[in-house]
């Protein structure tokens, strides 16, 4: 009978004499596998009766697919043990090519039965009508084998497909768990319904289907308010979120409400009583997302709630959800700010009305740098080497400290910024968290930075009492809350004023909230200026103001 003994150098299997130390592999996908695991192990032990192997070791994978390596835990344990030199057996068993993997690469398999003969191992297929010895027929034939394996697994996945799609066209669902608000119900061959399924339960008869039901009164009542809340209240995700967490509700199987698992809920047409098959296919272990047009539509229950309400929603999804730049499209427009300016910095690329912001684009590239890079603009390269061409050492740039002041007398952000030979401040602040702290590092104590720190210190201070006073400014007179459109309102009535808009404009403007705020709220300044119809660049904005001041002043006093 076959053991389950691990090998180890102080615990090694006792063979009988005479016989050959072999391990054996067992694999099966799911329960209904023709061979199940006790049948493989039959098979393999007559076999190895039959040539004189004693089986001392056995991996075992249960309900795994052999399209991959991964989640295959024993075969890779095997793997490890055999490559190791762990492994206290010369020979592996496999009842046939399938088992050992249905790779869709068949030189994976054979990579993999590769490792195990250099490693003095070799595999033996114990059902299979050829020897594995090594010949240019059992080469041959074992090619052929893994390509039918790896074909097998094709055409299953394509025959499940087409199954689950007819299935779903006539109204059952397929397999995952029910969202939120709703249950699986069991329904007979003849249409009759039958019990609810818990989580985790599955159907007994394989004639029956599943469809999708009303949950408890307490969750489609929840789903209803959320809607409501999204649609009626114009609340944002974060503070719908918020709110659901406030009260302690959870969402499907006890987990906490999420911005994807609210999103997700707003998505769903399930809600209107309309099943949606097919938007992400899993064929032969590789999910990928599939286009609208593919996917399979069809009625499964009551509406939870109004088809109008959920349309409603799905537009101001559409309108709060930032659109997706490709790689191409934002090449090109960085492409087309470099042209316009010849050079590209942090603040062109923030104020650039046709590109997101540079956290962004950072995020998109890595940094800014490869960013521009990619475009073929080269930063500067005082702000990236020294004198001799290498990366500044923080001796290097202690140095440059010290010769600026010998220069100057003093040292300020600016006359460090205007020094063509050296990095600019923010490179000193980056390397040293702070000028003071350099400065400190290169001897020279306590040293005024600049003649306004002063001045600056008073200004952080006015622009945190500023944001606290407006922080409050968040709700009209009657104590409501302050609408998306009252906010459109107030950058209106700002442009009319001021001939653009600004963060600084918001910001002074003691009636309203924050920009911070409105960036919040409206999903960005630029989609906010966007929405009242304000798209400029910094030459258009000075180009306004100096008309608005130049036609005001021509305007003849009424008598």
């Amino acid at each position: 009978m076959p053991t389950e003994l691990r090998g180890t150098a102080l615990n090694l299997p006792v063979v009988r004499t005479g016989l050959i130390p072999a391990a054996q592999y067992i694999r099966m996908s799911t329960e209904h596998q023709r061979y199940s695991l006790d049948n493989q192990s039959a098979g393999i032990a007559a076999y190895a009766k039959s040539r004189g192997y004693q089986i001392v070791e056995t991996y075992k994978d249960a309900g795994r697919s052999g399209l991959t390596l991964r989640g295959r835990a024993a075969l890779k344990q095997l793997l490890s043990d055999v490559m190791g030199g762990k492994a206290p057996y010369t020979v592996v068993l496999v009842l046939d090519i399938s088992r050992w993997g249905r790779f869709q690469d068949v030189d994976q398999s054979a990579h993999y039965e590769f490792l195990c003969r250099e490693a003095g191992v070799s595999v033996a297929y114990c059902a299979e009508a050829f020897e594995n010895d090594g010949s240019a027929t059992s080469a041959i034939v074992k090619q052929i084998k893994r390509v039918m394996a790896a074909e097998y697994s094709r055409e299953l996945s394509r025959k499940v497909s087409r199954a689950h799609r007819q299935l779903a066209r006539l109204g059952f669902r397929q397999g995952g768990d029910a969202p939120y608000g709703t249950r699986r119900q069991l329904i007979d061959e003849g249409g009759t319904r039958r019990m609810i399924l818990e989580p985790g339960e599955r159907k007994a008869i394989i004639t029956d289907r599943v469809i999708l039901t009303h949950g408890p009164k307490e969750e489609t009542d929840l789903v209803r308010r959320i809607f409501r809340m999204f649609v009626d209240q114009k609340m944002r995700l974060a503070e719908i979120e918020k709110a659901l967490a406030s009260e302690g509700r959870t969402s499907t199987r006890g987990g906490d409400w999420s911005l994807g698992t609210i999103r997700n809920l707003l998505e769903n047409e399930i809600y209107i009583g309309r099943y949606v098959f097919g938007r992400q296919l899993n064929n032969l272990g590789r999910p990928f997302k599939t286009l609208p047009e593919t996917w399979t539509r069809t009625e499964m229950m009551e509406p939870i709630i109004p088809v109008k309400l959920f349309k409603a929603a799905a537009r101001r999804l559409k309108e709060i959800t930032r659109v997706r730049l490709s790689d191409h499209d934002l090449h090109e427009r960085l492409t087309r700010l470099y042209l316009e300016h010849g050079r590209l910095t942090y603040s062109l690329v923030h104020d650039c009305p046709y590109l997101p912001l540079p956290q962004a684009v950072r995020k998109r590239y890595g940094s800014l740098y490869a960013a521009y890079l990619s475009v073929g603009y080269e930063m500067p390269t005082r702000w990236k080497l020294n004198a001799d061409g290498k990366p500044y050492t923080d001796e290097d740039l202690l140095n440059e400290l010290r010769r600026i002041h010998a220069e100057h007398g003093r040292l300020t952000t600016a006359i460090i910024n205007k020094d063509l030979h050296s990095p600019t401040a923010r490179y000193f602040i980056r390397r040293f968290g702070g000028l003071t702290n350099a400065c400190q590092l290169a001897g020279f104590g306590e040293v005024n930075l600049t003649s306004r720190g002063a001045a600056s210190l008073r200004n952080q201070h006015e622009r945190h009492e500023r944001a606290v006073r407006k922080a409050a400014i968040r709700f009209n007179e009657d104590g409501s809350r302050i609408t998306d459109e009252q906010l459109l309102d107030h950058l209106r009535r700002l442009m009319d004023l001021h001939g653009h808009l600004s963060i600084g404009i918001i910001d002074a403007d003691p009636t309203i909230p924050t920009s911070q705020f409105f960036r919040r709220r409206l999903g960005g300044l630029k989609a906010a200026y966007a929405q009242v119809g304000y798209h400029s660049d910094q030459g258009a904005i000075v180009t306004a103001a100096l008309k608005r001041l130049t036609s005001s002043s021509s305007t003849p006093a009424l008598n």
